[in-house]
């Protein structure tokens, strides 16, 4: 078999694998066998990032799906979310024994996988959008897995927000393509810098995928869904589904094509001020998983910045998408390595060697975070800072930077201190597979320290003296503040107001809800008036259902080619209809 033959069938393997394993979760008479091989369905994608090969065109599937293409970004989006869906899947293994609700979530994981790695693998539009929402509405039922009153909540922030983010997406989608009805992915950057709408298209760029990034006025779901969700479930939400966001952004984004000052001027300011708003309200948080929530919020500030940079410096995108990735790459492995810790601990009991070794291993996932010297947070940070240096930023930058990195120092020591308060008194079952699956990741992240795919020209930097300090003070300092801040809480009883998960999200709920309730109050009392007013809205349903059927009719008279993806998006509605049958 050639190369380009055994590409192509890892490619189908990588999409039909958990397809295949997510029908079989489903259907009772398959049921323990595709339970028991789902942690695997991951492993293809994995495979097919460590290597080169061939596009696959699928021509009479959607609008002519193209998957694949053996670019840097492409390849290194497929090895780092390969190896979390996988080394996650596993230690949900053992994570869910005796959980009833075991089948649900292998459905809703398998989908979402297949979500996830077809929007790395896609290649033109129409293929991306489809895996793109396949991934965000099957994600649901991870974070509402629990079935209680606060992943309800979660979750229902959590689909509200993506939609709002669909909205947008479509929007840009639609204006993008124009009367082409799909682009290869390859050729938008171009096209949307060449349009005359490209300022708007970048906007609703910017907003859709900023939803899935956790964008500054963007990431109120993070914070409520992560607390909810499975072990398991928040780390590849976290390290991999929020990546596929900024993945967005460097594929519709015109970098390298157009310079937008005005609006990289913007995203650096949303970027620096969501790494240190992040960090503010992350240390009232009393959870450890809310802290890690509003740690991923700080962290994709930095890449927020690096793609306002590279909007405003069209010269150095190379470099700051370069930068992007490397930082990608560090985040997935380090937090798959906090979130799964923050589910391991609580099984390996009070006392004992295995208690040591986790909480060491937290100790360093949190250091990478903080940037320490001699790890991948050092060398993300350093390629970010050589970028922007390159892309010859404000001046006041490189210190906002270091400043930004002693607040993940402290988020990171408040993080330590709710694992330790929340630990159990005794151990629990299970703990093999966890422990396995978190002892391979911890091996991943530390050979792709060394053996990165990307960034690997500031390897030798980072023994230099003025990068060693550089990395290595904002962590003392912060690790000095946050010491001094716990002993003296403990001594004098004190405990930092705690803002409320969702933050932004509070305030506006506290005003809406009691007008809500004014609303309906009052409509209970008049019911002649609600009569009239169900009428009206009644009305005006049905005329807004005829405006769309006739949009409908003469889209269609126009483009016969929508006939093909309105039975493509059919056929996936059945698909997710399914999955919800639990």
């Amino acid at each position: 078999m050639s190369g380009e033959s055994f590409a192509s069938l890892l490619v189908i393997a990588s999409l039909l694998a958990p397809l295949v394993l997510a029908l079989g979760v489903m259907l009772p008479s398959t049921r323990e066998v595709g339970m028991m091989l789902a942690p695997w369905a991951a492993l293809p994608s994995l495979v097919l990032g460590l290597g080169t090969g061939a596009s696959v065109h699928w021509k009479s599937v959607l609008l002519g799906m193209w998957l694949y293409s053996p670019d840097r970004v492409t390849t290194t989006y497929l090895l780092f979310t390969g190896a979390l869906w996988l080394l996650a899947g596993l230690f949900a293994k053992g994570y869910l024994r005796g959980d009833s609700h075991r089948p649900s979530f292998w459905g809703f994981y398998l989908a979402t996988l297949a979500g996830n790695v077809g929007a790395v693998l896609a290649q033109d539009m129409a293929s991306f959008y489809l895996f793109f929402a396949m991934m965000t509405f099957c994600a649901y039922g991870l974070v509402v897995h629990l079935r209680d009153g606060r992943a309800a909540e979660a979750a229902r922030v959590y689909i509200v927000m993506a939609l709002l983010g669909e909205v947008c997406l479509l929007a840009a989608f639609f204006l993008t393509a124009g009367t082409r009805i799909n682009l290869m992915l390859a050729a938008v950057p171009r096209v949307v810098a060449e349009s005359g709408s490209r300022d708007l298209i970048v906007v609703l760029v910017l907003l859709g995928f900023g939803v899935k990034a956790g964008a500054l006025l963007l990431h109120m779901w993070l914070p409520l869904a992560h607390p909810v969700a499975p072990a398991p479930a928040s780390a590849v939400l976290s390290g991999a589904i929020i990546k596929v966001g900024v993945l967005g952004w460097l594929r519709f984004l015109p970098l390298g094509q157009a310079s937008l000052p005005a609006v990289g001027q913007v995203c650096v300011s949303m970027g620096l001020a969501a790494a240190f708003y992040a960090v503010a309200v992350g240390l009232t948080q009393r959870e450890a998983k809310t802290v890690l929530a509003y740690s991923s919020v700080s962290q994709m500030g930095f890449l927020t910045l690096a793609v306002g940079l590279a909007l405003g410096t069209p010269a150095a995108s190379p470099l700051l998408v370069g930068a992007v990735l490397v930082y990608a790459v560090h985040h997935a492995m380090a937090k798959g390595l906090l979130f799964l810790g923050t589910g391991l601990l609580p099984a390996t009991g009070p006392r004992g060697w295995g208690r040591g070794w986790v909480l060491a291993g937290l100790v360093w996932s949190a250091l990478e975070i903080a940037g320490a010297p001699l790890t991948s947070g050092a060398l993300a940070k350093l390629s970010l800072k050589s970028a922007e240096a390159a892309a010859q930023g404000p001046e006041s930058l490189p210190p906002l930077l270091s400043l930004a990195a002693v607040g993940s120092t402290l988020l990171m020591v408040r993080f330590l201190m709710c694992v330790w308060a929340e630990s159990p008194a005794h151990g629990e079952s299970g703990v093999g597979w966890m422990a396995v699956a978190w002892g391979l990741l911890f091996a991943v992240d530390t050979a792709l320290l060394f053996g990165t795919p990307v960034g690997r020209e500031q390897l030798p930097h980072l023994l230099e003296p003025k990068n060693l300090v550089s990395s290595a003070w904002p962590v003392l300092v912060g690790g000095t503040v946050g010491a001094l801040a716990w002993r003296m809480g403990r001594r004098r009883s004190w405990r930092m107001p705690r803002v409320p998960a969702g933050d932004v999200l509070w305030p506006v709920m506290r005003v809406i809800q009691p007008v809500w309730r004014l609303v309906t109050a009052g409509a209970a009392r008049d019911s002649v008036g609600q009569g009239k007013v169900s009428l009206h809205l009644q009305q005006g349903i049905e005329r807004l259902q005829h405006l769309i059927l006739d949009a409908v009719d003469r889209a269609e008279g126009r483009l016969s080619h929508l006939r093909q993806v309105g039975l493509a998006l059919l056929l996936w509605l059945v698909v997710f209809l399914l999955l919800l049958i639990r």
